[in-house]
């Protein structure tokens, strides 16, 4: 069991700035931001000009937070260990428990009663406020304050929580109000591409492993809807995969021509409208044609996800409905 601080030993003298506190712990400030505006931690004096200002103490117990997070507790459990009544000053609630081992890849993302790895459990109620504040700020063009919002929201929610609950639900709401009136081409257009560039910044952040298990991601022969596989891309490239990302329209006779000199392990391919899973299809049984040793071949998207029909065609390949079920079927035996 772990030694718990105690904070009421620091001095409480607000007369840090928040660069000072960013410089002593490490926590930007937006993240900053958003632990106060979500769980009231902090109650940070203010100068005349309105800046923050925060004490030994607040540092001490960012500090705290921040090592908790690293050990793997996620934000809401850590917060919830601290006291918050009284001066408003934390003192530690409960002990925590050591630290689990980093689970596996596919057991991460595993349903979890406790409450340290329950990633997937998100506040639903917290993360559908962030969606509509996020769409009504692309839907007004305001790309900083968008911007501001889901920086916020990953301070706040995991990668999976940020991206399954609040990126995709904006993306699929945004379509359906242009598809009833309520939005216009314009509109929609500079959400998905908003987004896209979000979730493609963020694959370029996590660095392409040296060595390692080779993954090829992209969208199936004629289709241009990509944002969805390119989760996938994401979260096998936070798994450790090397992962080459093929994009949109991706023409099924030359990938096959390239695969036996690639040697990947793992070819994933979606679609979201039936004409362009029907030719997925065919090009995923000319893959399996290959001698071996061939790729392993996952399936998904919108059309397969709609449409019992066509992923029944092929169910050990199919992926699942979000990049999460994506990484959970790779620890299902091959078909």
């Amino acid at each position: 069991m772990r030694e718990m601080p105690r904070f009421s030993g620091y001095d409480a003298s607000p007369v840090y700035t928040m660069k000072t506190v960013v410089q002593q712990t490490g926590i930007t400030p937006t993240t900053l931001r958003a632990w106060e505006r979500r769980y009231g931690i902090l109650q940070p004096d203010r100068t005349d000009g309105g800046y923050r200002l925060y004490s030994e103490q607040d540092i001490a117990l960012l500090r705290w937070l921040k090592s908790q997070i690293e050990a793997g507790i996620n934000i809401g459990r850590a917060v919830a260990l601290l006291d918050l009544k009284g001066s408003g000053r934390a003192e530690v609630a409960a002990p925590l428990l050591p630290a689990s081992p980093e689970p596996a890849p596919a057991a991460r993302f595993r349903a979890s009663a406790e409450p340290e790895v329950a990633t997937l459990y998100p506040d639903t109620h917290h993360t559908s406020a962030i969606t509509e504040e996020l769409l009504h700020a692309l839907m007004a063009f305001c790309e900083t304050k968008a911007g501001t919002i889901l920086s916020e929201a990953f301070a706040l929610h995991s990668y999976e929580i940020v991206t399954e609950h609040i990126i995709v639900p904006a993306l699929l709401e945004a379509g359906e109000r242009w598809q009833r009136g309520a939005a216009t081409v314009v509109q929609a257009n500079f959400v998905i591409t908003f987004l896209r560039q979000k979730i493609s910044s963020m694959l370029a952040a996590y660095s392409q492993p040296a060595s390692g298990p080779l993954a090829i991601a992209g969208s199936g022969p004629g289709e241009w809807h990509d944002i969805g596989i390119l989760l996938v891309a994401l979260a096998l490239r936070r798994q450790g995969w090397r992962v080459l990302y093929m994009g949109q329209n991706v023409p099924a006779s030359q990938l096959i021509g390239e695969l036996p000199r690639l040697k990947a392990e793992l070819v994933c391919l979606s679609a979201t409208m039936a004409e362009s899973a029907t030719r997925l299809l065919q090009a995923v049984e000319n893959i399996r044609r290959l001698p071996e040793p061939r790729p392993r071949l996952l399936i998904g998207g919108r059309a397969m996800n709609l449409y019992p029909e066509l992923r029944d065609q092929l169910p050990e390949a199919y992926l699942g409905a979000t990049a999460s079920a994506a990484i959970e079927a790779l620890s299902r035996p091959a078909g």
